[in-house]
């Protein structure tokens, strides 16, 4: 028995070793990273060298930006791309983790500007700006990152659709990912632990501010619009307008006067044209442009080039004045009914009057709306506006960093103004959503509800951050309508909600509960990469293994075909086994369940805490055998692609180039380029980027290049995937360390 508990003491302190000690350093630069980030750039780094990429999609406030440096330091020549707004966020995270990387910005990729110099690594900032495959900046992402580890940051990855991170992850894995489920995507984010309730604050179930409901006819004259005068070429985007107009009006009566404006000027722009006989196409509608309601004769019509076919132009002016009709009962409905803005400014002053000591930051996804608030609000103390276009106070403008700094000096790292200078309550666009710090206040306004609900997460993941108020209050201004209106409104954000919730696990709640509907509730996912264990449990269980014995004694060992392996038991009622691999991670199985990383880990480690007994040669190898199928199966993904035979347009064009030339070749080239054939097709068949994959579509398709050039080009390309993808199946992780659990 003492030999038996001490073999258990080794294999147990044999696994700690192995997960622990795989973890990074806590010190960068003059950042002391907490242990739950020490996890994730440890998965973070078997990620980028089993996948060349990951997306890390931890919660705002939770620390990616240096969880992202820490891995920046290991490359000599880094790549950060941000907003332009974040860049000074950026610039100084860099010098607090003494890591210096090359900056672009996202806007900057859009306007074509491609940074100079070669680099070995790439880390996205806000990576869900590049969902969106036909832009110019996804398309310049994409040749950026095509033969470096890229390393994505989003604490809302997904937006809408599944889609939104299938387009993220290609970035890296390829358009493999178009074609996976959102389970299959999930094995590419990593979440981390919770961090404890000391440094982050807690969230409130947020709570609806009901406003008085208008008559109804509002709503019924936005229903009943007719179908808007469009370009040339503009479509049928009847429905989708409606439904921008029903939006404005949910959020304030200036947001939605201000759409009709610009609806009435497109339609003001198309009947010149029409009198001219012309008509705009969707291009020269938008370099149009009227100032309010100064509607610019004659000018419109010099940007028109196309002439409409005649026999459309009595239907385009039957349209026009429908539209006008319309247009004219929705302005006699606003001017007939109570103004919600003048509610919504006596709900904000009710909220500052209930909350005095509170600083509340105010969000809207109108500038219209949040400045009629402003100007209704401007003679009250301590009130800012703040949108892309400016920042004001009472006394008049100032710049954003001036108003940062009065509004969240702590978290601005700036002294504290003098309280007549100070701003309590921030009206703001979504311009403040993403990348800066505003734990100062502890409240949150939504003065609207926006189409996409992952934006709220990132309004509260403002405020929400370490060091910030023990206690986080949001409220949602409800639209100004019925209680049916409201539900459907409100059901529709639930089901995107559940949708990304069930794909990246869940963060706090974003949606109070209304009267009449279901509450959320969303089991949180179990998968590899998505979420490590929670409260450190697992952590500490490990830590009292690891003391446990002195570090000789773990390396006392048997020796099992020919590699270091320690193996005890433990009697336990339930079946199972845990086992440590020498590259960190830890597997483990319970009571017959397949093989994972992470949801029966912590199981099994709690089993083994028991008395340790001899571990009998038959479920030694069983579990052996299972974690080799295990690696196997994981190899075959790594190597053959995460969806085996899921091949796109863009793979299915360089296989059928590939079979083409070596069909082609003559003799005297066989013996030259046939291998390179061969390579290739295997290098496609693993993990490529989808830079390195549409750059060898485009080749493949010049069907004037010869073959030998083309091949040359091709294995160029290819050279990442085709040595490490071949690398990785040559050096599989080994078993360092196997507890067996359960009856004798």
């Amino acid at each position: 028995m003492p030999h038996t508990n001490a073999r258990l003491s080794a294999a147990r302190a044999a696994i700690a070793a192995a997960y622990l000690d795989t973890l990074p350093d806590a010190l960068l630069g003059d950042i002391q990273l907490r242990d739950d980030q020490r996890r994730i750039v440890a998965r973070a780094q078997r990620a980028l060298a089993s996948h060349g990429g990951c997306l890390i999609g931890e919660d705002v406030g939770r620390g990616k930006t240096f969880v992202a440096l820490a891995l920046a330091q290991r490359w000599r020549a880094p790549l950060v791309v941000v907003p332009a707004a974040l860049r000074h966020t950026w610039a100084s995270a860099m010098g607090r983790a003494h890591v210096s990387c090359a900056v672009v910005s996202h806007e900057a990729l859009s306007r074509g500007a491609i940074p100079a110099g070669v680099f070995d690594g790439m880390i996205v900032d806000e990576s869900h700006h590049f969902r969106t495959t036909s832009t110019r900046r996804y398309d310049a992402l994409c040749a950026l990152s095509a033969h470096v580890p890229l390393v994505l940051l989003s604490a809302t990855p997904l937006q809408n659709r599944t889609r939104d991170l299938a387009a993220q992850l290609a970035l890296f894995i390829g358009e493999v990912a178009f074609s996976m489920n959102s389970e299959q995507l999930a094995r590419f984010v990593i979440r981390g632990d919770a961090v404890p309730i000391a440094l982050m604050p807690n969230v409130t179930r947020p709570e609806w501010i009901t406003l008085e409901a208008d008559n109804g006819h509002v709503l019924r004259a936005l229903l009943n619009l007719a179908p808007p005068a469009r370009p040339l070429d503009g479509g049928d985007a009847g429905a989708l307008r409606t439904i921008g107009l029903v939006r404005a009006w949910a959020s304030s009566r200036a947001a939605l006067q201000a759409m009709v404006r610009a609806r009435r000027r497109m339609a003001t722009a198309i009947e010149q044209g029409l009198d001219a006989g012309r008509t705009p196409t969707r291009r020269e509608a938008r370099a149009w442009h009227g100032m309010d309601d100064v509607v610019q004769l004659g000018f419109a019509t010099l940007l028109m080039t196309t002439a409409p076919l005649p026999h459309t132009l009595d239907d385009l002016r039957s349209a026009m004045e429908a539209e006008r009709r319309s247009l004219a009962l929705l302005a006699q409905a606003l001017a007939s009914g109570p103004d919600p803005d003048v509610a919504r400014v006596r709900a904000l002053r009710r909220l500052r009057l209930e909350y005095p000591a509170c600083s509340i930051i105010a969000f809207s996804e109108y500038a219209s709306t949040v400045n009629t608030l402003f100007n209704a609000l401007r003679a009250d103390v301590g009130v800012g506006v703040l949108t892309a276009r400016e920042s004001r106070i009472a006394s008049g403008r100032i710049t954003r960093n001036e108003m940062l700094a009065r509004f969240a000096p702590v978290a601005q790292r700036v002294a504290v103004p003098p309280a007549h200078e100070r701003v309590t309550l921030l009206l703001a666009t979504d311009l403040l959503s993403e990348g800066v710090n505003l734990q100062d206040a502890s409240i949150v306004v939504h003065l609207d509800l926006p189409w996409n609900p992952a934006r709220l997460a990132q309004r509260v993941g403002r405020v929400r951050r370490p060091g910030g108020a023990a206690e986080v209050r949001t409220f949602l201004l409800a639209p100004p309508a019925d209680a049916a209106t409201l539900l459907d409104a409100d059901a529709r954000l639930r089901r995107k909600l559940v949708h990304a919730e069930q794909a990246i696990g869940v963060g706090f709640h974003v949606l109070p509960v209304l009267a009449g509907s279901t509450p959320d509730i969303i089991e949180p996912r179990a998968d590899s990469l998505v979420s490590a264990t929670t409260d450190g449990e697992l952590v500490a269980v490990l830590a009292r293994w690891k003391r446990g014995l002195p570090e000789r004694s773990v390396r006392q060992a048997e020796h099992r075909e020919g590699c270091a392996l320690v193996v005890s038991a433990v009697e336990s009622p339930t079946a199972g086994w845990l086992a440590a691999l020498d590259d960190g991670r830890l597997l483990a199985s319970l009571d017959g369940a397949p093989p994972d990383t992470l949801a029966s880990v912590l199981g099994v480690a709690r089993l083994a805490n028991g008395c340790g007994r001899h571990a009998s040669q038959h479920e030694t190898d069983d579990a052996i055998a299972a974690v080799q199928r295990w690696l196997a199966a994981e190899e075959f993904q790594s190597v053959c692609g995460v969806n085996v035979g899921a091949r796109g347009p863009l793979r299915r064009a360089v296989f059928v180039r590939l079979n083409t030339i070596a069909q082609a070749l003559p003799r005297y080239q066989r013996a030259e380029l046939l291998p390179i054939v061969a390579t290739l097709r295997v290098a496609c068949r693993g993990h490529l980027s989808l830079g390195i994959e549409r750059a060898l579509a485009r080749h493949a398709n010049q069907h004037e290049v010869g073959a030998q050039t083309w091949l040359t080009i091709a294995k160029q390309l290819s050279g990442r995937a085709s040595g490490h993808a071949l690398h990785e199946s040559l050096t599989p992780p080994n078993i360092v360390a196997l507890v067996v659990v359960g009856a004798i």
